[in-house]
């Protein structure tokens, strides 16, 4: 499915459902990503589990970029916190190369 027909899906569930809902919704979403990872480290999840309750929480979280017409302050921020976490990393692998 293209970002059109994405988007237009996600519109028309805010429309129907409202803000308030779609709101609660990406926190069960998360909540029920998040039972399925503690899963995953009891050694009792499965990856189809996780990656469907993963593609929920997507669903959600773009619908929230939706609602706060906050999808390029996301991607900035992503970006942001990418480089820096690349920096990181490279230090840290830096000072593990000294020791």
């Amino acid at each position: 499915m293209d970002k059109e027909q994405e988007n237009k899906i996600y519109n028309e569930a805010i429309e129907f459902f409202g803000n308030t809902s779609q709101k609660v919704m990406v926190i069960e979403e998360m909540s029920e990503l998040t039972k399925e990872l503690c899963k995953d480290l009891r050694d009792r999840g499965h990856v189809e589990n996780i990656a469907d309750e993963l593609a929920d929480v997507e669903i959600t979280l773009a619908q929230l970029k939706i609602i706060y017409q906050i999808h390029d302050l996301v991607e900035e921020h992503k970006d942001f916190k990418l480089h820096r976490f690349a920096k990181n990393m490279a230090e840290l692998k830096a000072q593990k190369n000294k020791g």
